[in-house]
């Protein structure tokens, strides 16, 4: 237990002109985790610590690619390979420079493909042996193989008035997440999006909307400071990169008002889910019956700030 609450200097903090270093809370260090690249740094670990944490909600082959700590894109395929092709379409413009998280053992081919961009980092639960020679090359870019990492229940942020401490929201994002609440049923293909959408909406920063098809993340709002501007966003990064119409939305925070749905109707999805909460629940259901729209409120709010 030798490595318990040692203190280990990082090249810098969050920026070049702040000190930083990293006090551990088991005798494994982040470091005993890397294979090979550049030293692993203060915001390198921040990106670490919220891909991990996102990733632990999806059992099937899933990559995910993070920049500055929100995901970029999700996707879960029925193998590795497809799921990062996928999860990189999401937002090739944002994935440049960021860090690529998958849930199976890299392969050469994968290898290949990912060492013809730039990307910071990979981070795997295991890789073949000539995938990590090709990648090696690259002699900057960082390799973490972490394969288990045991469950925290309790997480805490370093405040002006003190340390603030909460449980960590461990609630099972599945079908029990979730009741039907207008009319209309959809189809369990749709219901499987929906549940993955909310599995990815609980790890964006607030105001954070996720639009999603065939368990891919088509469009992603986050960190906006009102949700239909959240909206908006992602909107615009759909329209940018997919054409098609019928996608599932899911929203960490209650739409306060009708024109949040509505511009969703408008533009193809008649998918929802939300928490409940607002005093307006009743007209947003009303709109939803009227429009054929499958509304579901979750079982709780999935804030990130």
């Amino acid at each position: 237990m030798k490595n318990i609450n040692k203190k280990i200097k990082l090249r810098y903090g969050e920026n070049p002109n702040q000190t930083a270093f990293i006090k551990n809370n088991s005798n494994k260090s982040i470091f005993d985790y890397q294979i090979s690249g550049k030293k692993i740094s203060y915001n390198n670990l921040i990106d670490i610590d919220s891909g991990l944490k996102c990733l632990k909600e999806f059992k099937e082959p899933t990559s995910i690619i993070i920049k500055h700590t929100n995901p970029c894109g999700v996707a879960s395929a029925t193998n590795i390979g497809k799921a990062f092709l996928n999860c990189y379409n999401c937002d090739p413009k944002s994935a440049f420079g960021g860090i690529i998280f998958l849930n199976r053992k890299l392969n050469s081919i994968l290898a290949k493909k990912i060492s013809k961009k730039f990307f910071e980092m990979v981070v795997a639960s295991d890789f073949e042996s000539e995938a990590i020679n090709i990648l090696k090359k690259k002699k900057n870019l960082i390799l973490l193989k972490i394969p288990f990492l045991k469950k925290t229940f309790v997480e805490y942020k370093s405040t002006l008035f003190g340390e603030l401490y909460q449980t960590r929201d461990i609630t099972p994002v599945n079908r029990k997440f979730i009741q039907l609440v207008s009319t209309k049923k959809t189809s369990k293909k749709s219901i499987d999006d929906l549940i993955f959408s909310l599995k990815v909406v609980k790890h964006l920063k607030s105001n954070a909307v996720v639009l999603a098809r065939n368990k891919q993340t088509l469009g992603l709002g986050h960190g906006q400071t009102n949700r239909i501007d959240a909206l908006n966003f992602a909107i615009k990064n759909k329209k940018k990169y997919f054409k098609k119409r019928n996608f599932v939305c899911a929203s960490d925070g209650f739409f306060p008002f009708t024109d949040s749905i509505n511009l969703l109707f408008k533009n193809g999805c008649n998918i929802v889910a939300q928490p409940n909460g607002s005093i307006n629940d009743k007209k947003i259901i009303s709109f939803a019956i009227k429009n054929k729209i499958s509304l579901y409120f979750t079982k709780n709010r999935l804030f990130k700030h």
